[in-house]
């Protein structure tokens, strides 16, 4: 609330209201209270384990091999039946490999692995620009409806902070018939409780809270005509 101006001839004075210090305190903490909540919360928001029961496995083909490794180790664990990798095309070096798409080269991953082949299955989208997680997982959805229509339940394991976005955008595209599971394997280079130290941690870690963020208030669900397909 301002106060009239007094004038004394080329000078004047005018009274305020300003914030006290406990104003001001209470200013900071509101600031610095959401930013502590990210940096404790963040990274458990953004890469849970939520297993679902199942007998199916699904791997994002993009994983790393240490991933791959461990979801062999997960399917022997839990007796699961099938595990499925899916991926889009390969961002660079197609020219120099034989598999194309990353869920092709997953697949052959876990074959030299030692994994069983007739155990396994690769699911690859074709050349997609846009919403790469959500068409791999849309062609899930056409997989299973024509070779494992019974499936209700999927437990779907990707790398670190992707696995949020990732449950969300195969449940969008799966439906409410089939639930996802989700299991987020800690990152390599960083974990729950040093994100923020590196460079390469606190980048994905932003990126996938606006990428997480941006899936719940307006990515719309959408099906792509079988002539496109």
């Amino acid at each position: 609330m301002t106060q009239p101006t007094k004038s004394y001839f080329i000078v004047n004075r005018k009274e305020r209201w300003g914030l006290s210090v406990w104003g001001w305190l209470l200013i900071i903490i509101l600031v610095l209270g959401p930013g502590f909540f990210l940096v404790r919360n963040a990274y458990s928001i953004l890469a849970p384990v939520e297993k679902m029961k199942s007998d199916v496995l699904v791997l994002e083909g993009f994983a790393s091999d240490y991933v791959m490794e461990e979801a062999i180790r997960e399917f022997r664990k839990n007796n699961y039946s099938l595990l499925i990798t899916t991926g889009t095309p390969l961002e660079f070096g197609h020219l120099l490999v034989a598999y194309k798409n990353t869920a092709l080269l997953a697949a052959a991953t876990l074959k030299k692995m030692g994994f069983d082949s007739t155990r396994l299955v690769s699911v690859a989208t074709d050349n997609i620009q846009n919403d790469r997680t959500y068409n791999s997982a849309l062609e899930l959805k056409a997989w299973l409806k024509k070779n494992r229509p019974q499936t209700s339940a999927i437990n779907l394991m990707t790398m670190s902070v992707h696995g949020a976005r990732s449950q969300k955008l195969f449940q969008y595209a799966l439906g409410n018939s089939i639930k996802v599971g989700i299991i987020s394997l800690e990152g390599f280079y960083y974990g729950p409780n040093n994100w923020w130290k590196s460079s390469k941690g606190f980048r994905e870690v932003m990126n996938e809270i606006f990428g997480y963020f941006y899936v719940c208030l307006f990515f719309k669900p959408y099906e792509i005509p079988k002539s496109t397909k």
